[in-house]
């Protein structure tokens, strides 16, 4: 999990590495002099301190003002870097985020200091990972033939159709999200000012507690400018529409593509009946944290379902019980729902239907969108028709063919209703009550 992260560190501590450089070289180059004066007074205050040695120092400070500004940029990096450091340690040995945020609020010299220390060593283990983490993606993606995001594409056009009237949806939203990222990035630049000018530990607090309230409002509009891509899937069950948005969205104008949302591409794939295809471009998704790994593994248990691998299924499982959320009762919820949809894949693979109908029909009570539903009724449509309850089976492969639009289930449900119609032509799905 923490090469995923590496990435995304590794960028951050430069880009503060720079900021704290270019901020050094404004307040110094402002009042060098007033500066080494009050460095100079209040050192020479301290017991013990030879004057003369000092005046030498600050000598070679002056002439020598790179291993300031290299000092104040490693500590700006250092604070950027024992957040990353702790976010880390929390989702690695199921630390409460607190204690870190309890650590760094009250030592906040002493973790910046050990922030400073750990960058060089970080950026090493970085560099490290991003190329470890590369190579064994490349490794997997050759094993499954393909070598890039662009080939990718290629495979997908093949199997199924691209449609350029989602164009246009994909490059607004593109516009959305780049001006709503580059607001985050600006105002994480306005956090570092705030940090270095304001000496008030009171007007920091608040002023952290309103940049943190920010950010998350940002991030939250960011993730609200995707819906309209991700409303092509969840409510209007057209997979293919949302494949289309995804990959023209993750297009640049060049041509090339970088795939982003690979989990919703996966999904869009595995309701395109294109279970190998769907694998394929889970190889590169980032699972930078609990929440994305335990997503990656329940949607690979329905891959694995799909390709009919047991050994895989279970290992899926295995996987997914290991991580931990630390979302409250919530997390709780989410990893109890999961865990449910991947024993239920076994449930299936095994035959034991009366479990699974349960399951899909209790699951009908509580989803939330449309293509969700049409899950659900497939597949207590296809266990009623392997049961013969021909009955039942005609209703809900009615609804999915109601509720599908382009999802496969729509076709597979079409062929199933004529095969009860020749089997049994007196059935009604009238006579039975949808729950």
């Amino acid at each position: 999990m923490w090469k995923y992260r590496c990435k995304s560190h590794l960028i951050a501590l430069v880009v503060a590495f720079l900021v704290g450089l270019c901020l050094s070289a404004v307040v110094f180059a402002s009042g060098i002099d007033m500066s080494s004066d009050m460095l100079s007074s209040s050192l020479s205050s301290v017991p013990g301190v030879d004057t003369e040695s000092l005046k030498q120092v600050l000598t070679y400070l002056q002439n020598n003002m790179w291993i300031l500004y290299v000092g104040d940029a490693l500590l700006i990096s250092g604070i950027i870097n024992i957040i990353y450091i702790g976010q880390y340690v929390t989702s690695r040995f199921n630390i409460s985020p607190w204690i870190v945020m309890c650590l760094i609020f009250f030592l906040p010299e002493y973790m910046i200091y050990i922030g400073a220390i750990l960058v060089v060593p970080a950026f090493i283990v970085c560099i490290y990972g991003m190329l470890s983490l590369r190579k064994s993606i490349s490794k997997e993606r050759r094993e499954f033939n393909f070598t890039s995001d662009d080939e990718l594409v290629r495979m997908y056009k093949i199997h199924h159709e691209l449609d350029e009237s989602y164009k246009d949806l994909a490059k607004t939203c593109r516009k959305n999200v780049r001006k709503l990222t580059g607001i985050y990035a600006l105002g994480i630049v306005a956090l570092f000012v705030i940090l270095i000018a304001v000496n008030n530990m009171m007007l920091l607090a608040v002023l952290l507690m309103f940049y943190l309230f920010a950010f998350n409002l940002v991030l939250r509009y960011r993730a609200v400018s995707l819906l309209p891509i991700t409303k092509l899937l969840y409510e209007d069950c057209n997979p293919e529409a949302c494949a289309s948005a995804i990959i023209y969205y993750c297009t640049n104008s060049k041509g090339h593509t970088r795939l982003c949302q690979h989990t919703l591409l996966a999904q869009c794939l595995i309701y395109l009946n294109d279970a190998e295809l769907a694998q394929d471009v889970l190889i590169s998704y980032p699972r930078k944290d609990a929440s994305s790994s335990l997503q990656y593994w329940s949607l690979m248990s329905y891959i694995y379902y799909m390709l009919k691998d047991e050994e895989a299924l279970s290992r899926c499982k295995e996987e997914a019980q290991n991580i931990r959320l630390h979302y409250g009762r919530a997390g709780v919820m989410i990893q109890s729902e999961e865990m449910a949809a991947i024993e239920n894949k076994i449930h299936l693979m095994d035959g034991d239907l009366n479990t699974c109908k349960k399951y899909y029909l209790q699951g009908l009570q509580r989803v939330n969108f449309p293509f969700q539903q049409v899950d659900s009724c497939y597949y207590i449509a296809l266990i009623s028709f392997v049961e013969e309850d021909y009955k039942l089976a005609r209703l809900y492969f009615e609804k999915v063919v109601e509720l599908g639009n382009r999802m496969y289930f729509v076709k597979k449900a079409k062929n199933y209703l004529d095969k009860i119609e020749k089997i049994n032509p007196e059935t009604s799905s009238d006579e039975v009550e949808y729950s």
